[in-house]
C-alpha cells in the first residue's frame, strides 16, 4: 500500500467521530420524540382553548358551538408547532420556548396571519418586488 493510501485511510478514520456528532446535532422533524410533540402540542392547544374562552367571553362564539372550537384548536396546534419549529431553529431555550409556543397557541389564526405577513415583506424584499396596493 502506498503511503498516500495509508494516509487516507487514517484521515477518514480520524474524521469518524466528527461525522458522528454532526449527525447527532442535525434536527429534523423526526428526530423529535411523541413526548416532545405532545407536550408542545398540549402548550399551544391550551393556549387556543384560552383564546377560545375569551372569544366565548365576549360573544363572538357561542359556548355550544363545537366547530368553532374544533378550529380554533387546530389553528392554535398548527400555530404552536410552527413557532416551536422556529424557535428550534433560533435556538431559543426551552422554558421561553414554551411561552412563545403556549402564546403563538392562543394567538391561533392571528399569530398564522402576522407570521403570513412578516414572511410576504421578506420575500417582496429580497426579490426585489413593489408590495401590492390595497384599493
Amino acid at each position: 500500500m502506498s503511503r498516500f493510501a495509508i494516509t487516507l485511510i487514517l484521515c477518514l478514520h480520524l474524521m469518524l467521530p466528527l461525522t458522528v456528532w454532526a449527525q447527532s446535532i442535525l434536527k429534523t422533524p423526526g428526530s423529535y420524540t411523541l413526548r416532545d410533540y405532545g407536550a408542545i402540542l398540549a402548550i399551544a392547544i391550551l393556549g387556543g382553548l384560552a383564546g377560545w374562552w375569551r372569544k366565548v367571553k365576549r360573544g363572538e362564539f357561542a359556548i355550544y358551538n363545537l366547530r368553532s372550537l374544533i378550529g380554533e384548536l387546530c389553528l392554535s396546534a398548527f400555530s404552536g408547532l410552527m413557532a416551536f419549529y422556529l424557535c428550534e431553529w433560533w435556538g431559543v431555550p426551552s422554558l421561553l420556548m414554551a411561552a412563545i409556543v403556549g402564546m403563538s397557541g392562543h394567538a391561533g389564526g392571528r399569530g398564522i396571519d402576522w407570521l403570513e405577513s412578516v414572511g410576504q415583506r421578506w420575500a417582496e424584499k429580497k426579490l426585489g418586488v413593489e408590495p401590492e396596493q390595497k384599493p
